[in-house]
């Protein structure tokens, strides 16, 4: 609890850090574009050692993943200045051996920002570093975050941040951004996707439909309530509530349907569109559901994805229709006709999760904003289950700890009735996409756990405490033969891998072993196994697939945390992907 205060306490200095140095200063800034070559150009140089022999290249400077408009003028600036400066020691590519580079291996303007291909980039030009130049157009002025890329390793050497107004004569560049929709959609750009926002609640939203169940415990109905509505910041939310007046929540809690829904029922029609966009804000819960629905007679086509966002914090989803898992089986979606996109808040999920459990009175709220559907610019690469390198989450997670509300002290039974035996006084569950990777971005799954010593009644019967991830991967398992991931972990060695296929009884498994260094796992479909034989052998007979990584803590871990309070961990992963 005491890591989760210090992170709020970072996070309250960094948001006021952010407004300060978001503030226009003119005395910081460098007017026009050869003065801001030659500063680039002293920076540069004093972050590298006096006395190295190296080479180094200048790579393109680019905005939203575009190339610059000025990118030429301070490549062939920058590659002179900085000759004349860096002395014996340092050998400067040409920016004749860069566009040579480029066009011999024929790599897209649409992967400049790829640290994947600066790096290959880097070794072709025989380079040890490279210079890029992330460009941020802002409204009186512009931002410029400079690096130095070690090409060997991909670590990021140094860098700075610099604040420029061009002369009249250079075309400015402009930063995507979200416009007031009045008549139509507005389109943006990312690094590999277009985006059509529909509705960023920047007037008047018609046709919402806010709905939640009420029910009954024990003899009690639930007080429960909801609003809707569009906040002065320019979002949509959905305000809800429930008090349990004399009840016991943590006998209750499993047994509940309670469930709030916001859904925005729309004549938009996804007709070439890969998936769903939206940001969406959960203030005081992590389980959320994006449900798509579609009317078919009398009936509703409904296709949901379960997830496990962070809380209290804005999140960019982009979800690929063939993620979204099936519920009503009544036929497929159909892209030419207008669908309803909604959400929902189940309380039991969150509960299992440690929200909703400071007092007896339930309260949250989900912020929705820029919603529509996106496309990719590029069809996606086969066989990519996950592999974090853009904005598209090809595969939402639930994060969870298996068991932290079943754990039960069986000597105490009486009658054969297990009682509830909290080993768990608190746990924080985090999951963030990180830089600096094998090949680039990866997924970091964080914990922090409070354990008392009642788990040790949990232990004496045997019973395993594990850290879950479940994924739904969207791809038709049946045209590949080989799974692979890379992956790495602080606190577990090992992991069971789950595989089960949506509304079929077809469910695999197998044992992955890594350790604290990246390690890369292969499993061919004959290695994973069921009673019905292997993967290979019998086939899925959906591409509805989902996977499981169930990760199960040590028993010495755990008795190691009673007696220092808490525990954490950590898992990084990488590459998911299924190969021939």
């Amino acid at each position: 609890m005491k890591k989760y205060k210090i992170y709020m306490l970072i996070l309250i200095v960094l948001i006021f850090g952010a407004c300060a140095t978001n503030n226009f200063n003119s005395d910081n800034i460098i007017y026009g574009i050869d003065p801001l070559v030659s500063e680039i150009a002293s920076q540069a140089v004093n972050l590298i050692p006096a006395d190295s022999n190296m080479t180094l290249a200048v790579y393109y400077f680019t905005v939203d993943g575009h190339e610059s408009n000025i990118s030429d003028y301070l490549i062939t600036g920058l590659t002179t200045e900085i000759a004349n400066l860096a002395g014996d020691g340092i050998t400067i590519v040409s920016r004749q051996g860069l566009d040579r580079v480029m066009s011999e291996y024929s790599f897209m303007v649409s992967d400049l920002v790829s640290e994947e291909t600066q790096v290959n980039i880097g070794e072709l030009l025989g380079a040890d570093v490279i210079l890029i130049g992330f460009i941020n157009p802002l409204e009186d002025y512009n931002k410029m975050n400079i690096q130095l890329l070690d090409v060997e390793t991909g670590a990021v050497l140094g860098g700075f941040f610099l604040d420029y107004i061009l002369e009249t004569g250079f075309k400015s560049d402009s930063s995507s951004e979200i416009v007031s929709v009045q008549e139509g959609a507005v389109q943006t750009s990312g690094t590999s996707t277009v985006t059509t926002v529909y509705e960023n609640f920047e007037g008047p939203v018609v046709n919402v439909n806010p709905v939640h169940y009420e029910e009954y415990w024990g003899d009690k109905i639930l007080n429960v309530s909801a609003k809707t509505g569009t906040d002065d910041e320019g979002y949509g939310f959905l305000d809800f509530e429930a008090n349990f007046p004399d009840f016991n929540m943590e006998e209750g809690w499993n047994d509940s349907d309670l469930t709030y829904y916001l859904n925005y029922k729309n004549d938009w029609s996804p007709l070439n569109q890969q998936g769903i966009a939206v940001t969406v804000y959960p203030e005081n819960f992590t389980n959320i559901t994006l449900i798509v629905q579609q009317p078919e007679g009398d009936e509703q086509k409904t296709f949901i994805v379960n997830m496990t966002l962070n809380s209290d914090e804005w999140t960019n989803l982009l979800i690929p229709f063939s993620s979204f898992k099936d519920i009503t089986n009544i036929g497929d979606l159909d892209l030419s006709r207008p669908v309803s996109i909604g959400f929902g808040i189940p309380f039991k999920d969150n509960y299992a999760n440690f929200n909703f459990r400071d007092s007896t009175h339930l309260q949250g709220r989900l912020g929705v904003d820029n919603l529509g559907f996106f496309k990719f610019k590029e069809p996606d690469n086969p066989g990519t289950v996950a592999a974090f390198e853009d904005e598209v989450l090809r595969s939402p997670g639930l994060f969870t700890i298996g068991g932290s509300d079943l754990y039960v002290d069986y000597t105490n039974s009486d009658d054969g009735i297990l009682k509830r035996n909290a080993g768990i006084d608190w746990q924080y569950l985090e999951s963030t996409i990180e830089d600096d990777g094998p090949s680039g971005r990866y997924l970091r799954l964080y914990g922090e756990l409070e354990i008392n010593d009642k788990i040790l009644n949990y232990l004496a019967e045997d019973q395993e405490m594990y850290a879950v991830y479940r994924m739904s991967t969207g791809i038709d398992w049946t045209e590949f033969g080989t799974y692979s991931m890379l992956i790495k972990s602080d606190t577990f060695e090992n992991c069971w891998f789950d595989i089960s296929g949506n509304g079929t009884d077809q469910s695999y498994n197998s044992t992955l072993n890594f350790n604290s260094s990246w390690s890369r796992v292969k499993l061919p479909y004959s290695e994973i196994k069921s009673d019905m034989g292997t993967l290979k052998d019998t086939p899925l007979k959906t591409d509805q697939v989902w996977i499981s990584f169930v990760f199960p803590f040590k028993a010495s871990d755990l008795k190691k945390a009673v007696e220092n309070g808490s525990l954490g961990f950590e898992i990084d992963i990488d590459q998911i992907v299924l190969k021939e």
